[in-house]
């Protein structure tokens, strides 16, 4: 069989379908946000600020007008600035967000592409392991869905780098002291979790290191490359602490706007029960996906023979080590399932902030600009695209580290069982030739598979199962540890510490 058989022209088909139809015609991100479900506050023209502040307008003094400037001014509706009280005695409307205002956001691009390329490289992942399972296909094949998922990953944590850039260009200097000093906080914190004993956070990296060394040795000196030594384990869990730093400070502000918004949503959805228990089971979720690498309260507890015994008086662990790591892995997606379901609830939240603003301006004194008032209420709606990827882009993240999980390192749902990382079984048909050169061609070329093959070998044993669960378990419960400390901080600090 094929090296990569049905999965590569699947790949190419889906790559087709996601460049001519998703994105230019069904974008399921422009659906997640300008369907007509989220509404948003318009700002108010200039005639409605001086209507409802009571200004008239000037006599036109005797002397001409300042030619095609001022005629083109007024069929702009321009007018020059004025101001008008606080307090003034007029109200926002609420307007639907239409996929005709959608396309004129900032980053409206960059939230299409991500959105819509995880959801192909998912839909490719899911196809992937049905394919596995039906056919047997077992390790003859390569896994074309790992690419797709790599490539989600490396797309999701560019667009957060990309985003926390921006906030380094703005003359607010406490938002880079912010992102900074979070930055040196989760590396600490970091470098503290990975010397914690295995009994007690159980990622399995000692295990994985020691494969990964075992496995480099082997296969370096069967190269014939020098080898100065074995990568100590002080330096493999250093290097992961600054991966982990990198992650964390990326997930700092999109957990501070997610706390943000969930506190607004508890304000505004106050009468409505079922939302609010969603909300507060969606906010702790996190933190019990994250207990479920202790394992004392985790895997030590559901293996308690306390909570198996069977009838015939022999005590039995209630679940096994295979199950227990499936449902660890499993309550990802479920989690990933209500936050995506909670979306409008909580873009809702962020765009109704216009309103929050604009009433609580008319409870001061003093006046304020017209054009100032004007870039204040619509600055909100401005940012949708931006609050968006926020709050989608930790949900992908988590999601893809959850699928490489279970994929690299050999997890079943119980319906996969017949899956590998890497094919060592795949044979190449080559056609009988009568002349000698053909055979010789032939010969070459049955050396050469045989030399891939035993590559191949070596490099699995290399990056072996053991080494990715030690690698993405760690990455995982991070990515979702660190997403909820900063959540956490940003419920503190704007109910303890802002208005």
């Amino acid at each position: 069989m094929a090296l990569l058989g049905p999965q590569l022209v699947f790949t190419i088909v889906m790559t087709t379908f996601l460049q001519k139809v998703i994105i230019p015609y069904h974008s399921l991100a422009l659906w997640l946000i300008g369907r007509g479900n989220l509404f948003y506050y318009g700002y108010p023209s200039d005639q409605e600020l001086k209507k409802a502040a009571g200004i008239t307008q000037q006599k036109e003094k005797k002397k001409k007008r300042n030619s095609k400037l001022d005629n083109l001014k007024a069929q702009l509706g321009l007018e020059d600035a004025f101001t008008v009280p606080k307090n003034i005695d007029l109200e926002l409307t609420p307007k639907p967000v239409t996929m005709a205002n959608v396309m004129y956001l900032q980053y409206v691009d960059e939230f299409r592409w991500l959105v819509d390329f995880s959801c192909v490289s998912l839909v490719v992942y899911g196809v992937t392991e049905v394919y596995y399972a039906v056919f047997n296909i077992g390790t003859s094949e390569l896994n074309l869905s790992l690419l797709w998922l790599i490539m989600m990953t490396g797309f999701v944590i560019h667009t957060l780098l990309y985003l926390t850039y921006l906030y380094f260009q703005t003359d607010d200097a406490g938002e880079r002291s912010v992102c900074v000093t979070f930055s040196f906080l989760f590396l600490v914190i970091a470098m503290a979790t990975l010397v914690v004993d295995e009994d007690i956070l159980e990622f399995g990296l000692e295990d994985a290191h020691d494969e990964f060394m075992d496995g480099a040795t082997t296969f370096l000196k069967t190269q014939s490359s020098e080898y100065d030594g074995p990568l100590s384990l002080v330096t493999f869990e250093f290097m992961l602490a600054l991966v982990a730093a990198l992650i964390g400070g990326v997930l700092t502000f999109p957990g501070l706007r997610y706390a943000k918004m969930y506190i607004d949503a508890q304000k505004h959805y106050s009468q409505q029960r079922i939302v609010l228990l969603l909300l507060h089971i969606s906010f702790l979720f996190p933190l019990f996906i994250s207990l479920m690498w202790v394992r004392p309260i985790a895997r030590a507890y559901f293996k308690s023979p306390n909570l198996g015994e069977s009838y015939d008086g022999v005590s039995e662990p209630l679940i096994s080590d295979d199950t227990f790591d499936l449902i660890r892995v499993s309550l990802i997606p479920v989690f990933c399932l209500l936050r995506v379901c909670l979306t409008t609830v909580h873009l809702q939240s962020h765009l109704i902030l216009a309103k929050d603003r604009f009433d609580n301006m008319k409870m001061e004194a003093g006046r304020i600009g017209s054009l100032e008032l004007q870039k204040m209420v619509i600055r909100v709606f401005s940012y949708l695209c931006v609050v968006a990827l926020q709050y989608i882009g930790p949900l992908l993240l988590l999601l893809s580290m959850s699928c490489l999980l279970k994929t690299s390192s050999d997890l079943s749902y119980g319906l996969f069982d017949n899956f590998q990382l890497w094919s060592s079984e795949a044979t190449v048909s080559v056609p009988r030739q009568s002349n000698s050169s053909a055979s010789e061609a032939a010969e070459a070329i049955r050396q050469a598979t045989k030399q891939f093959a035993v590559t191949l070998d070596a490099l699995r044993a290399v990056f072996c199962p053991t080494f990715f669960k030690g690698i993405y378990s760690f990455l995982t419960w991070w990515t979702c540890s660190s997403w909820f400390v900063s959540s956490l901080f940003g419920v503190l600090y704007h109910t303890y510490f802002t208005r």
